[in-house]
């Protein structure tokens, strides 16, 4: 079970770029606030107008925003691959019955 954990729970890290052209897509084509909070701990916050900077200056909590940007898109694909199937499942129409020979 360990080795498997494992394998399912690494997450293919986005790069540098990748990153942050994500977090323009939000900021430009999503609209998101850049003043919302994007993640807080203790002391620190960090609002969406200050992803880009962490991650261009690759700050500690720059690496750490760059694994949480990644695990998003992952789960977020894993969602849409999921939801596809299920739609999938739901459009097959009905088996037609076969007719019993009595």
């Amino acid at each position: 079970m360990g080795q498997e954990e494992t394998q399912q729970d690494e997450i293919p890290l986005l790069t540098k770029e990748e990153a942050i052209a994500e977090v323009r897509r939000w900021l430009e084509v999503e609209k998101v606030d850049p003043e919302r909070i994007f993640a807080t701990s203790g002391e620190t916050t960090i609002r969406y107008k200050d992803l880009i900077h962490h991650l261009e200056q690759e700050t500690p909590d720059g690496k750490l925003l760059l694994f949480a940007i990644s695990r998003g898109r992952a789960m977020k694909e894993s969602r849409d691959q999921e939801m596809q199937a299920l739609l999938q499942i739901i459009a097959q129409p009905p088996r037609p019955e076969k007719p019993s020979d009595s």
